[in-house]
């Protein structure tokens, strides 16, 4: 007994340390997998850094709060050490206790302010933070009370007190007294900063200044009349700004009526826009465009781009009208979501106008207009003593300048597409969907060499549509080679996805590439498919009814065996049980949206029984399709001439519902393709393709519910593309399962991958976010990196997953990422190297090239 006790005594404490040691490791473990670094994101701003505090490294298990304060900007931030996907999106309350006892109202002891945004996220010192950020007004404050919101039961109560987390304020005074003759106006907080800017750009503006009277501030400014008659100025008021710019473009002398003349020179200011109305007198002799571009640049900044009436002031020196701001009737601040295309069309004026918008949206305003101005930081403590949620947002500024950025960077400013092309040109369809000009350089291969240059260069307005000739230099076919078929030569359907052409916006030096789209055929020949009448509804049992604007075919059973067009403006319906037999090279083009609505019982069929059928194009201008219970089946891809697509089913800029819909046993490199269109697929089925089952190029959409089996490349494959992918199954892929490249977003949930070669891919800057996998018998699980020169690094995250039988569970270029329930996947080098039929996957070119 006594021996047994013994043992007792000594084996509990034992076992309870080599528990206490489990548990220790179990919550290292834990830890250690919540600590990925994501080198793909971008380094922690420099004066965040600075807020941080000193030994964060007690703190990386909570939030831990911090203050800013740069002159006028105050900031309340919130870090979190590597944060989880629900603490990223954690929301806080904040409890604000202002010194001045009269800011609080209904007997309230606090102000309270709330973050609702999600953290960003950033790097530092090897560690991943999300940060939380909330503006707050310049005021003296006592304490900041900081509290998360509960959302879940299993969330824990977090609180923090900052006490006195800013120096005391000078007491702010009122700045002017108000005259008699002054315009009172709400004050926003970006007017004295857009003045000074504009004063920095020479570019007149009425003066104005902030005045406190009992419960409000108001910004007075100089009376228009006071300011003529004190600088003898000269104005011109335009009444309506956008009527009398679309006059002004097409020299319409009614505008003259929404135009005012006040001053000396008012007779020179009017002689101007005589003689641009009835002489050959060029846009910039009536007004200074470099004065203007920068102007109508900045206005959108500093949500100043609301004016009732557009002032100009006559230059006596120049003998030109300058742009003059007299006031603004935007009631507060604002976010842009994008920049509007100028009201102005003088050519000349665009480019100049596209370069200030370059040169104000990299301006560094926190350092030019912020920085060292008391004036601005007493005005900002001024309103907020009076109305202290009226808070100066700097971010807002900077957001602003973004978009003007963006609007000079489009994804595709230039839509190209073939016309014709044989061994001595080109012929290109182009079009100019950006808000600017567009220069065209030259035409390029895809590994930056340039083919010929265009000397000189085309230039294409905004919105507008133009056909270029490109002469091709004998040097031309030598760029394509087939190794496996040891030929030389230029093939269409494969090699001109290798083609790029060229550009800039006018008046910036960045250069873009736009990819060719072989799509569209416009020779003036015999043998249109587009345009000639043969080709239009060319079948005996087409039905068209013109009253319900709807064609259809007249029998159940119908075989096609020459080109159909179906035109535009109607509809093409197909009604339960049509079976629709493509023969002997005829396809389907139509440009009128389907509505192809079968049952289960009886579906639809759209087959080739002799293999040769040319499947189906639809280029229905944005009008929606709608198909329903459709099985296709044996078909090709429709070619014509020069002219080729690479889907058996095209939906071309047609976006389209797809539900219980069966594509199979295609003859051509896609079984399924969408471009430059939203969709949803549901309950579709893709199975023995030649090559990729579903290809979308600049496409938006969901795909839920849906099969893909025994493919020869690629089950789902997209580029330029944000796709929703829930509940698939993926089997027998030749490559990829799931392919995400060109800056595509791909949000996947609950997909089975099994007996592929690779099941995911992220390329060229696209971003993969995933959870709920199961990936089985595949040769390589997961795959990030740069592909194209132009594009960079991608990233996968993913949450929730099983793998089996996986010879090379990852495989991640060193500058890209893939995060593992939280943990980061170490990285190689060379991954481009060893991919597409050198050791992973299998090139398309191959499945292209197989016979069939």
């Amino acid at each position: 007994m006594k021996k047994y006790i013994s043992k007792l005594i000594i084996g509990v404490p034992i076992v309870l340390l080599l528990i206490a040691l489990a548990l220790s490791n179990r919550e290292h473990k834990t830890y250690a997998l919540s600590e990925g670094f994501n080198s793909y994101l971008k380094p922690i701003p420099s004066d965040f850094e600075t807020t941080l505090i000193a030994n964060t490294e007690a703190n990386d298990s909570i939030f831990f709060p911090s203050t800013l304060e740069d002159f006028a900007i105050r900031k309340l931030l919130i870090f979190k050490t590597f944060p989880d996907e629900n603490e990223v999106k954690t929301d806080f309350t904040i409890e604000l206790y202002p010194t001045n006892k009269a800011l609080l109202k209904d007997n309230k002891a606090f102000l309270t302010f709330e973050i609702v945004n999600d953290a960003v996220l950033f790097n530092h010192k090897k560690k991943t933070y999300g940060v939380f950020k909330l503006p707050l007004p310049l005021i003296d404050i006592e304490k900041l009370v900081i509290k998360n919101k509960i959302k879940r039961k299993i969330d824990k109560p977090w609180e923090s007190v900052l006490l006195l987390p800013f120096k005391p304020l000078d007491e702010s005074k009122t700045l002017s007294n108000a005259k008699q003759n002054d315009i009172e106006k709400k004050p926003t907080l970006f007017t004295s900063l857009f003045t000074k800017q504009l004063k920095q750009y020479e570019i007149k503006y009425l003066p104005s200044y902030l005045e406190a009277n009992n419960n409000k501030v108001s910004r007075f400014y100089e009376s228009i009349d006071d300011f003529i008659l004190t600088n003898k100025a000269s104005l011109v008021k335009i009444t309506r700004p956008k009527g009398f710019w679309n006059k002004f473009n097409k020299k319409d002398k009614t505008l003259l009526k929404q135009i005012e003349f006040t001053g000396e020179r008012s007779k020179d200011a009017e002689a101007l826009f005589d003689k641009y109305l009835n002489e050959d007198f060029a846009f910039e002799l009536v007004f200074d465009i470099n004065k203007l571009a920068l102007y109508n640049a900045l206005k959108p900044i500093f949500s100043e781009d609301c004016p009732a009436a557009a002032y100009f002031i006559y230059n006596e020196d120049k003998g030109i009208l300058e742009p003059f701001h007299t006031t603004s009737n935007c009631p507060k601040e604002k976010t842009l979501t994008y920049l509007k295309a100028s009201e102005i069309k003088d050519q000349n004026y665009l480019q100049v106008y596209a370069s200030a918008v370059d040169e104000v949206s990299q301006i560094d305003l926190k350092a030019t207009l912020i920085k060292d101005n008391i004036e601005f930081k007493n005005e900002m403590a001024l309103i907020n003593n009076k109305d202290p949620k009226h808070v100066f947002d700097f971010d807002l500024i900077r957001a602003n300048q973004r978009v003007l950025s963006k609007s000079l960077n489009p994804s595709t400013a230039l839509k190209s597409e073939l016309i014709s092309i044989d061994k001595n040109r080109m012929i290109l369809s182009v079009f100019n969907t950006s808000n600017y000009a567009i220069d065209i350089l030259e035409l390029s291969h895809k590994n930056k060499k340039t083919i010929t240059k265009l000397n000189p260069g085309v230039q294409i307005a905004s919105n507008v549509k133009d056909t270029i000739v490109i002469n091709l230099p004998r040097s031309f076919e030598n760029l394509f080679v087939s190794k496996k078929k040891k030929v030389v030569g230029f093939i269409l359907p494969r090699h001109i996805y290798e083609l790029n052409m060229k550009y800039r916006i006018s008046g910036v030096n960045k250069t873009y590439a736009s990819s060719i789209i072989p799509y569209q055929k416009m020779d003036e020949v015999d043998d249109d498919l587009f345009r000639t009448p043969a080709y239009i509804n060319n079948h005996k049992n087409i039905v068209v009814d013109d009253k319900k604007k709807e064609i259809s075919f007249s029998k159940d059973s119908v075989v096609v065996s020459a080109p159909l067009v179906i035109q535009k403006n109607y509809t093409f319906k197909l009604k339960p049980g049509t079976i629709v037999n493509i023969i002997e090279g005829g396809k389907i083009i139509s440009h009128a949206p389907l509505q192809f609505i079968g049952t289960a019982e009886n579906p639809i069929k759209v087959y080739s029984s002799d293999q040769r059928g040319q499947g189906l194009l639809v280029l229905s201008e944005q009008r929606r399709s709608t198909l329903k219970h459709v099985v296709f089946d044996q078909l090709r891809n429709p070619t014509h001439g020069s002219w080729g697509v690479t889907g058996a089913v095209t939906f071309y800029e047609s976006p389209v519902d797809l539900e219980f819909i069966e594509v199979k046993n295609n003859k051509c490199e896609d079984a399924l393709n969408i471009v430059r269109a939203e969709f949803t697929m549901n309950q579709v089925a893709i199975s023995n393709t030649q090559s990729d089952a579903f290809d979308g190029d600049f496409v938006k959409g969901t795909i839920s519910n849906c099969q893909f089996d025994y493919l020869g490349n690629d089950a789902i494959d997209v580029s330029g593309s944000d796709l929703i992918i829930r509940n698939v199954i993926i089997s027998n892929a030749g490559d990829k399962g799931l392919s995400a490249g060109e800056n595509s977003k791909m949000t996947i949930d609950t997909v089975e991958i099994s007996n592929s070669e690779i099941a995911v891919a992220g390329k060229d800057l696209s971003v993969v976010d995933a959870k709920n996998l199961k990936i089985s018998n595949t040769k390589l699980g997961f795959t990030a990196f740069q592909k194209k020169p132009e594009f960079g690094p991608s990233n996968i995250t993913v949450n929730g997953i099983s793998m089996t039988g996986i010879e090379t569970k990852y495989l991640i270029e060193s500058s890209s990422s893939l995060f593992v329930d939280n943990q980061k996947i170490e990285t190689t080098q060379n991954v481009k190297d060893r991919m597409y039929g050198v050791e992973f996957g299998r090139s398309s070119a191959e499945t292209r090239n197989t016979p069939q």
